[in-house]
């Protein structure tokens, strides 16, 4: 994203530095939630963070990359504190990753609509926009690049169109939930199913089997064969 050595934003060092970075994109993720981007000021969040306006741009540059930032740096810390039952590059990994995230999200409606609607707008800037898609594809690789090594990949299939294709199924499902067209009760297995309908024609041999099975259920027990952590499930149901 940020590629040039010139043009990259400041490095935090003091703690009284990195206290005020973490202050000025937390007041950038609220005023996300609250406004969305197209009223999104600099002189507001200066104003809630404490900060000169001109602190902001010597710190990102540009307004996108602030808010670039405050969206990937808080979903990566999100992310790093998740605990997992499942070992990585697998399904059941995978919808770990996603339940958690969707419990966490439903307690930042206006905030995942804000994002949301900034990923599936057709003029978002491309920073933004990365800094969105970009650590989903990273978690769903390892699964499908695993796949692809044991030959239970379709010899169709190209391993990051594929990855991209989940992310935005798995996007355009928590989008529909957050614009409240699907219902908080249904959400869990729409989810789930979405993504792994869409993985199954890429599959073949007993993860194609694996996956069938467990749509199977879904279609049969909803939100409850989802196998998570049992925690997970009972406030997935």
């Amino acid at each position: 994203m940020l590629n040039d050595v010139g043009d990259r934003p400041q490095i935090y060092s003091s703690p009284a530095i990195i206290e005020r970075r973490k202050r000025i994109l937390a007041e950038t993720r609220k005023l996300i939630a609250e406004q969305g981007i197209t009223a999104f000021s600099m002189n507001e969040i200066g104003h809630r963070a404490g900060v000169a306006k001109r602190t902001l741009y010597n710190a990102f540059q540009t307004r996108e990359r602030m808010i670039a930032a405050a969206i990937q740096e808080y979903f990566d810390e999100y992310v790093s504190k998740l605990s997992y039952i499942s070992p990585p590059g697998t399904m059941e990994h995978n919808i770990e990753r996603m339940i958690s995230i969707l419990q966490r999200n439903r307690k930042l409606r206006n905030y995942v609509k804000a994002v949301m609607s900034l990923y599936f707008s057709s003029d978002v800037d491309p920073e933004i926009w990365s800094a969105i898609h970009a650590p989903a594809v990273h978690h769903n690789r390892r699964w499908i690049e695993l796949l692809a090594a044991k030959k239970q990949l379709q010899p169709w299939v190209d391993v990051d169109q594929l990855v991209d294709d989940l992310v935005r199924f798995e996007f355009a499902t928590i989008n529909e939930w957050a614009q409240a067209r699907i219902a908080d009760d249904e959400v869990t297995a729409r989810l789930v199913s979405s993504y792994l309908g869409c993985v199954a024609g890429a599959l073949k041999g007993n993860a194609r089997k694996e996956v069938e099975t467990l749509l199977k259920a879904i279609a049969e027990r909803g939100a409850q064969a989802i196998p998570v952590p049992h925690a997970d499930k009972a406030m997935a149901a």
